[in-house]
């Protein structure tokens, strides 16, 4: 196979407005190790029809994107980059594309041969889209690379969609403003190549019954009129249109029995492709409106939609005495879309709701007004914060007020906790609607929930620290406890041969506490770096509790420590290692314990036991009213070795060794903590339907 090289040749990239879908998608692949780099290639290249160019180190694929730059629009769509490499390396080259000013939306993936979280860690927080860990299966690879260019394509769609959609506006906008019909004519014709990309567009209005050419633009000018013959009064696209009113585009004009080069084609201009749609008023045919020959792609439905609502808005401003008529069409039209637009926003499962400038709600779709076990038209009406949250005033968190204000998209995020003592987390952006009024300012708000992702997220990197550092204290434990074991034995043997009164016996005392505090912590690293074995049977969570609670209700009670028990008598028999879940219970009782100040009052300790809404999951809820963990401590309460307690009192094994029982048993833990009035720790374990 051949690899394009750095000065390769390449076709001009298509126009952002104008997206060949069909196109093969380029990527650069940027790897110092030619024989990984030549796999690459050329494993994509047979899979799939991609354009790939290769970069033999990160310098080299920096120059190629600045090369890349001097075209109009760049056409690099992913960046596969390796992480390591000499000089300029990968988090470097992504750097720069981060911070170039058109280059910072390239899509990056980086390859890393870390098997730790660190420098996947460190990829995204630079800034990369995905990560792949060497040594990697082609399939996975392909699979993502894939996955980024779909999203990519997606959104390439969107954006012409939404770029043409505020030509459209302005240049309805604009027609609707101008008050001399040539300038409505002249907006018109340039416009429409501002719309669709076209290389000639004419506006045609009746006159003595045959259809006469009043403005054209060809080549990026406006040509004169003057000389031009009018249209003959049969025959041709033109007059199809404006005798039936209808809107069409035809791709292949030779293959038209209607189309007629002599009637249709200003100018006698070779015609490969054209789009005519009607002038109408007071639904009467005025004229045509017509463009030929798209310079990307072909005419679509979607051009026809564009261009008929454009030659709608022309014809409105030509005749505006018959302005009443009009805005009634409009207005049935808008219900229409209306319509469709909340049938739309009702399939969305994300809350939508939009208000306007006094925050009263105007649309509420079904996800919304099911929170409340509402119905959409019965929320329409009633201020927003009054409605949801019964306030009297808007919120805190929300930035709608700038939307209103400044007509521009807020996002924020809300964070809060939920009535299972649970963190919620939700993604909120507000959108201005537009508006040809200044005074009647509105706004879209959409919520989407982040709780789920951002657990997943918080699960997955708190698992792979843990495995690593289990890796890590398996090795070291084991290549100390045979040092140490001679120095304890050596230790006991020197206190059987030396008389207590010797000046020595306190040293080799000494020695033998030290030694035994270091067994101690070797076995907690042995304890929880090796995969133990669990056994699981069916038993009942109240009872594993409250076994567990006997073994330190004493300690509680010298504490001055209230117990208070709400347990769910009707929870599901569970299949578990019930002697590993112990210690997890022990654990949170002495972590509880030792949560509280000397001097404080009021300690209670509060056990709670309960089934989930959706009945496949049971909850445990272990509350303090203690002194609580600052934002600092919480990110490392599961960390091997990290303790609050003072030295002495604790190994940091605790927690870490829960997180990996529970994750054992396919449950979760967290944790929510404010400082000053407390912490709760959540279990939830799963429930086997199937017993």
């Amino acid at each position: 196979m051949s690899i394009p090289n750095l000065t390769t040749s390449r076709p001009h990239p298509p126009s952002p407005d104008q997206i060949v879908p069909d196109q093969p998608a380029h990527l650069l692949v940027v790897d110092d190790e030619p024989e990984i780099a030549e796999a690459v290639v050329d494993y994509l290249s047979k899979k799939e029809d991609f354009r790939i160019t290769l970069a033999t180190d990160g310098q080299k694929a920096i120059d190629y994107l600045s090369e890349s730059l001097q075209v109009e629009n760049p056409d690099i769509d992913l960046v596969l980059l390796d992480m390591r490499m000499p000089n300029v390396s990968g988090l470097d080259v992504l750097n720069w594309i981060r911070s170039h000013p058109e280059l910072r939306y390239t899509r990056v993936v980086l390859l890393t041969a870390a098997a730790g979280s660190s420098e996947k860690v460190e990829a995204l927080t630079a800034g990369a889209d995905d990560y792949v860990t060497k040594p990697y299966r082609p399939q996975e690879l392909l699979a993502r690379v894939k996955t980024i260019l779909r999203t990519q394509q997606l959104e390439k769609l969107l954006q012409r969609q939404s770029q043409q959609l505020a030509i459209l506006n302005q240049l309805s906008q604009a027609v609707a403003a101008s008050l001399e019909t040539s300038e409505v004519w002249e907006t018109a014709v340039i416009g429409v190549n501002e719309l669709l990309g076209i290389e000639t567009a004419c506006a045609l209005i009746v006159e003595g019954g045959q259809l006469t050419y009043q403005e054209i633009f060809t080549n990026n000018q406006i040509i004169p009129t003057n000389n031009i013959p009018p249209v003959p009064k049969s025959g041709g696209i033109l007059n199809k249109v404006f005798k039936e009113q209808s809107s069409v585009f035809i791709n292949s004009p030779e293959s038209s029995e209607t189309f007629n080069a002599a009637i249709d084609s200003p100018m006698d201009h070779p015609i490969k492709s054209l789009i005519v749609a009607p002038l109408l008023v007071r639904d009467r045919p005025i004229g045509v409106l017509s463009a030929y020959n798209k310079h990307q792609g072909l005419f679509t439905e979607v051009d026809l939609d564009l261009f008929s609502s454009l030659a709608i808005s022309i014809s409105e401003a030509i005749e505006n005495s018959w302005l009443f008529q009009r805005v009634r069409l409009r207005q049935q039209q808008i219900m229409e879309s209306r319509d469709t637009l909340q049938a739309l926003i009702d399939g969305i499962p994300h809350p939508i709701y939009t208000i306007n400038d006094h925050w009263q709600l105007v649309t509420v779709n079904e996800s919304k007004a099911s929170e409340l076990d509402s119905k959409p038209e019965d929320l329409v009406g009633p201020l927003c914060y009054k409605t949801f949250y019964n306030r009297n005033s808007p919120c805190e968190h929300c930035h709608v007020a700038l939307t209103l204000e400044n007509k521009e998209m807020q996002s924020w995020t809300l964070s809060y906790k939920g009535e299972d003592h649970l963190p919620r987390e939700w993604d909120i952006s507000a959108y201005p609607i537009p508006g040809k009024q200044k005074s009647s300012a509105r706004a879209v708000i959409l919520w989407q929930d982040r709780t789920e992702e951002r657990r997943l997220e918080s699960s997955l990197l708190q698992a792979g620290k843990l495995a690593a550092i289990g890796q890590l204290a398996a090795g070291v434990a084991h290549e100390i406890n045979n040092p140490l074991t001679a120095v304890n034995a050596n230790a006991e043997m020197l206190k059987m041969v030396i008389p207590k009164e010797d000046e020595n016996y306190e040293a080799v005392e000494l020695i033998s506490l030290a030694g035994e505090r270091a067994s101690n912590v070797v076995r907690g690293l042995l304890d929880f770096a090796r995969q133990e074995q669990y056994h699981f049977i069916s038993g009942d969570l109240n009872t594993s509790i409250g076994q567990s609670l006997d073994l330190v209700r004493y300690q509680l009670h010298q504490a001055s420590i209230n117990i208070i028990l709400n347990f769910d008598n009707n929870l599901p028999a569970l299949v578990a290692s019930w002697e590993h879940l112990k210690g997890v219970w022990l654990n949170l009782f002495v972590n509880a314990k030792d949560a509280f100040e000397d001097g404080s009052e009021n300690r209670e300790v509060e056990v709670t036991t309960r089934l989930s809404e959706e009945k496949n999951h049971v909850q445990v809820l272990v509350r303090d009213n203690g002194k609580g963990i600052s934002e600092a401590e919480m990110s490392h309460i599961f960390e091997p070795f990290y303790t609050t307690k003072d030295p002495g009192k604790g190994t940091g094994l605790g927690l870490p060794t829960s997180h990996r029982i529970i994750e054992q048993h396919g449950g979760e833990i967290n944790v929510v903590s404010v400082p000053n009035e407390g912490t709760t720790f959540i279990i939830r374990l799963p429930v086997d339907l199937n017993e």
